[in-house]
């Protein structure tokens, strides 16, 4: 048995922590324990993996690692999840809370209108100058980019606080990207090779105070319009690149309470992930763990002049990669 397809996601463990788990099917196997059980087999000729412990860990020396993984997935497979090689290392998904897969990145960043519907949306909501459209022309522009902080990650499940005195929260279904490799000035016909998986993410923006009527010389704010605690949700998994056999060819799904608001395809991208890299990595040295959300296609609710509110259960999927609940509560305010 060979090639066995997995995913990674980190999860809340009993009684706090977390822990990164390698995932087969509706399983989830404790990487650690998995790890050493695999070390212990006749199977275990592939080598030790440079990190058990974490997905970001893992990510450092990534081929290296991966390869290590895949034979991990094939024993595991061999074996079967009942094992007793596997014992107290094996939990059911649905009993499981996961985290945002990638655990404190460096850096995240985010793509800014990289579909055409949602230039055109904006333009139209005000949120951008009609005298100065944007056509997707590429030999005359660059991608846009944005940063969040790490601190705005939250898991696939989690709740989301709309900030005390905003009311115009939004959504934007994105797939993302985990760098598995540094890049600095890397062109995109080798991207690729530097990107180590893929997740479902959702760019919750504050609409709000994303512009500035207060600092109209100034215009954008990303800080307050992006950056606020829980904004980035993202997994449930990390779909190792190996396995998702074409990127540019995706769908990309949202909705609201049931009623569907988003319904794209990443094949609509003005700018690919690899073109995003190459710019990105001709600016800053991109690291192993940073994160990019790719951008999001037409269908925010800036475009209807329709928002979340407390009790919206927000779902966002993007095709292979898994899908999100999040549901929008209050804020709690400091006494």
């Amino acid at each position: 048995m060979a090639d066995i397809q997995f995913k990674l996601a980190t999860f809340a463990a009993t009684g706090g922590g977390k822990f990164a788990a390698i995932v087969m099917g509706d399983d989830a196997i404790g990487i650690d324990a998995a790890h050493r059980a695999y070390r212990d087999s006749a199977a275990g000729r592939a080598g030790a993996l440079g990190d058990t412990n974490s997905v970001f860990g893992l990510l450092e020396d990534w081929d290296a690692n991966f390869a290590v993984l895949q034979a991990m997935a094939d024993f595991i497979a061999t074996e079967g999840v009942k094992s007793p090689r596997f014992a107290g290392a094996v939990a059911r998904l649905a009993d499981l809370r996961p985290l945002a897969p990638v655990q404190r990145p460096g850096k995240i960043l985010n793509a800014a209108q990289n579909f055409q519907e949602h230039v055109n949306e904006m333009i139209r909501a005000g949120m951008s100058p009609s005298d100065r459209q944007f056509t997707g022309e590429k030999t005359t522009s660059h991608p846009y980019h944005f940063l969040k902080a790490s601190s705005c990650l939250a898991g696939a499940y989690d709740d989301i606080a709309i900030p005390h005195g905003m009311s115009k929260i939004d959504w934007e279904a994105e797939i993302c990207i985990a760098i598995g490799r540094k890049a600095k000035r890397v062109p995109a016909s080798r991207a690729l090779n530097h990107i180590a998986g893929f997740m479902t993410g959702n760019d919750v923006s504050c609409r709000d105070i994303q512009m500035r009527p207060d600092r109209p010389g100034l215009r954008s704010d990303w800080f307050g319009g992006k950056c606020h605690d829980n904004f980035a949700p993202m997994g449930p998994f990390l779909v190792p690149r190996a396995f998702v056999p074409n990127h540019m060819k995706l769908r990309m799904h949202l909705s609201v309470n049931g009623a569907v608001k988003q319904d794209g395809n990443t094949s609509q991208f003005i700018y690919s992930p690899e073109e995003q890299i190459e710019f990105a990595s001709s600016i800053v040295t991109l690291e192993t763990g940073d994160l990019f959300f790719c951008g999001t296609c037409g269908g925010v609710g800036q475009g209807t002049n329709t928002f979340l509110k407390v009790g919206d259960v927000m779902e966002t999927e993007i095709e292979g990669l898994g899908r999100m609940r999040n549901r929008f509560v209050a804020d709690r305010v400091e006494a």
